[in-house]
């Protein structure tokens, strides 16, 4: 038995089509993975720019899954409702092909006051994707009990011995898991794009090492519920997202109690994973060069303070950087230079899920790190990619 319920693209359809009833006016559609709280800030935002263009935008909040198959399903038809969509960084390889090569020349303004690292993640066959806000994560750890975060891999395993069980990581098999080890592969010199590097066996013979201290739930957790199990005071550090800070926050545990700091430094320096929304003109919208205007917009100064100041949401912009958070996310602007995307290909997720399982097979299976890196590496080469 199941519940038939109507497809992503049709929900936006919808949406987009009851808001445009209501004027005769053109209207622009920009799909967007806004939370309900979030929805208020951003739509004064784009108000203003309606103000300024005469151009009606209808804001359609979506969850990043609803958004990619909303637009794959309008690609595969030739069209649709949507004219401007926001994904998730993880998402940008596999939705180049439904997706606009946008003209760099054109948006030199716009592209000139953005991180080059962070605008680089949307060049795929040509820049295709706008970062709209960014994200990383860094250590939150609990200063009551350390005192001071670990600064080096030595460090870490240090305070992992003194507090064998409250170590934490992500070791769920999600993407979550993926952006854990990521960091660790890219501090001891790997690339990430293979499995078998040297920074790869590095990094893995280190999560064998921390393996006996991690927290006995490790192998579910997630970034909720890790978070949750530190606010129990079961663990006493962890990775994760500035999210996380805020739900400290406003529990009064942040940032008194836990506090955000760099990921520790390991043999090749110190990294951490690229995460946020881009913006993107789907191929099928007849309204291209508006949406652009749109997307310019948003990444402009005044907008991009706004949603920093009223959302929290950490800008692409070189000038706009996330201190002015305070001692909540000081770990996080500290981290700003150690940030990396994730490989840019089409069989990411392919690649993703190999790390998830040599990570698994190593840290909870007890298997040999570079025989299982190796394997790892075969199977992937041997896989048709996606």
């Amino acid at each position: 038995m199941f519940v038939l319920r109507p497809a992503a693209h049709v929900l936006l359809a919808m949406a987009a089509f009851a808001a445009g009833c209501t004027s005769r006016e053109p209207v622009l559609t920009a799909a967007v993975a806004l939370l309900p709280g979030e929805l208020p800030s951003y739509r004064a935002v784009v108000a203003d720019f309606e103000s300024e263009t005469g151009i009606r935008v209808v804001v359609v909040p979506q969850q990043y899954a609803d958004i990619r198959r909303a637009l794959a399903a309008e690609a595969l038809g030739g069209g649709g409702s949507l004219d401007l969509v926001e994904l998730d960084v993880y998402s940008l390889a596999a939705s180049a092909r439904d997706v606009a090569v946008l003209d760099e020349g054109a948006l030199a303004a716009t592209t000139d006051a953005l991180e080059p690292a962070v605008l680089e993640a949307g060049r795929i066959d040509g820049l295709r994707f706008l970062p709209h806000r960014v994200a990383w994560q860094a250590l939150l750890y609990d200063h009551d009990v350390l005192g001071a975060p670990p600064s080096t891999w030595g460090e870490l395993l240090e305070v992992a011995r003194a507090h064998s069980g409250r170590i934490g990581l992500k070791g769920a098999r999600y993407e979550g898991l993926t952006c854990d080890v990521l960091p660790f592969v890219w501090a001891a010199g790997g690339s990430g794009d293979v499995l078998d590097d040297g920074g790869a066996a590095a990094a893995f013979e280190f999560f064998r090492e921390l393996a006996p201290h991690l927290h006995p739930q490790s192998a579910i957790f997630k970034e909720a519920t890790i978070a949750e199990a530190m606010a129990r005071g079961e663990i006493v550090l962890h990775l994760n997202w500035p999210f996380a800070m805020s739900l400290f926050a406003s529990q009064g545990l942040a940032p008194g109690r836990i506090r955000s700091a760099r990921l520790p430094r390991g043999p090749a320096g110190t990294a951490t994973v690229l995460g946020g929304g881009y913006l993107a003109v789907p191929v099928g919208s007849r309204r291209r060069a508006d949406a652009v205007r749109l997307a310019s917009y948003l990444l402009g100064d005044r907008a991009q303070r706004r949603l920093a100041a009223e959302l929290g949401w950490f800008s692409p912009r070189r000038d706009l950087p996330p201190a002015a958070a305070g001692d909540l996310l000081e770990g996080f602007a500290a981290a700003r230079d150690d940030v990396r995307p994730r490989p840019e290909r089409r069989d990411y997720p392919r690649l993703s899920r190999a790390w998830q399982e040599a990570f698994r097979d190593v840290v909870f299976g007890g298997a040999e790190p570079a025989e299982t890196l190796r394997e790892a590496q075969r199977r992937f080469a041997r896989s048709p990619g996606e």
